[in-house]
């Protein structure tokens, strides 16, 4: 079932849990993720970002194959425009079916993003896209920016944040960072952060830069109050090393076959991050907005039997 991450992310809101969201960008990356999630039985919420999308899932081509795949379980599959900085890049996905949208305006000062974001929300909640903003700032794991509090989210502020602007999620910074860290380092998340800002608002919260985290923060950062897990970087990381060891045993292996072994690898991957997440068996509590049989049962025509 294709549906937004409003749809999804409310009812994970609700009932205390959250939803994996994980990038794709090709045909065997979006088919592992659907079938870990239906194997799973858990909604899921596929990424593609601004530069993925740029470079090379130009959605013309990959948002009717994700709608295709998504139609064919009954979990909800929602696909959102990750980290959309450029208004021109967010009207394409907007125009290409993507049924949500991130705006990320968070390395500009308050107001600027307010506005930026508030633009996004005023073009899509008209169709029914949902849209997702970030306050903090969400760096690079490599330079360790998640360790910089200063770019942490503050509750007052995305108090006025969520008024002003109207985002159905909220992107937060409290520690997690894109990428990968340097050998060995974990970082701290601080939790404090994700209930003051959950007490605040209400809203459902995103977890940007999730790879790396560890299972342990994970699991408390959805205790504390997230509803949306990004991962990106592990998932892309255990493919290729799957394909590596494949190739290694076996150097003459045909390209197919290299690619259905790269997508199973994706599914197993998908499914370890949905246990984390507290989201698996939830696919069930779902259903469509709307079905053919539905709508006519409602029509009144005033012709009696």
């Amino acid at each position: 079932m294709y549906t937004d991450i409003k749809t999804i992310l409310e009812h994970a809101n609700k009932n205390h849990y959250a939803v994996l969201a994980a990038s794709a960008f090709n045909m065997e990356l979006a088919r592992g993720l659907i079938g870990g999630a239906d194997q799973m039985d858990a909604p899921l919420i596929i990424l593609v970002g601004q530069a993925q999308m740029t470079k090379h899932a130009r959605p013309e081509i990959f948002v009717p194959m994700v709608k295709t795949l998504a139609e064919e379980t009954r979990v909800p599959v929602a696909m959102i425009l990750d980290h959309g900085r450029d208004w021109e890049k967010i009207t394409w996905a907007y125009r290409m079916g993507f049924s949500s949208i991130m705006i990320d305006a968070s390395a500009y000062g308050f107001e600027e993003n307010v506005a930026r974001t508030k633009k996004v929300v005023e073009l899509c909640h008209p169709q029914g896209l949902a849209v997702e903003g970030e306050l903090g700032h969400v760096g690079q794991a490599a330079t360790l920016d998640g360790c910089d509090t200063a770019l942490y989210t503050k509750p007052e502020e995305a108090v006025r944040f969520v008024a002003e602007t109207g985002v159905d999620s909220l992107a937060i910074a409290c520690g997690t960072a894109h990428g990968n860290y340097p050998k060995g380092f974990v970082p701290t998340l601080n939790f404090d952060v994700i209930r003051q800002v959950k007490a605040a608002t209400g809203m459902p919260l995103a977890l940007h830069g999730g790879s790396g985290s560890g299972d342990d923060n994970i699991r408390k950062a959805v205790e504390a109050g997230i509803n949306k897990v990004n991962i990106a970087t592990e998932i892309f990381n255990s493919c290729r090393d799957h394909a590596k060891i494949c190739l290694e045993k076996n150097p003459d292996l045909d390209y197919m076959s290299l690619m259905m072994e790269v997508e199973a690898a994706c599914q197993e991957a998908v499914k370890h991050f949905i246990s984390l997440t507290g989201s698996a068996g939830r696919g069930k509590d779902f259903a469509p907005k709307y079905s053919f049989c539905h709508g006519i049962s409602k029509i009144d025509t005033g012709v009696g039997e």
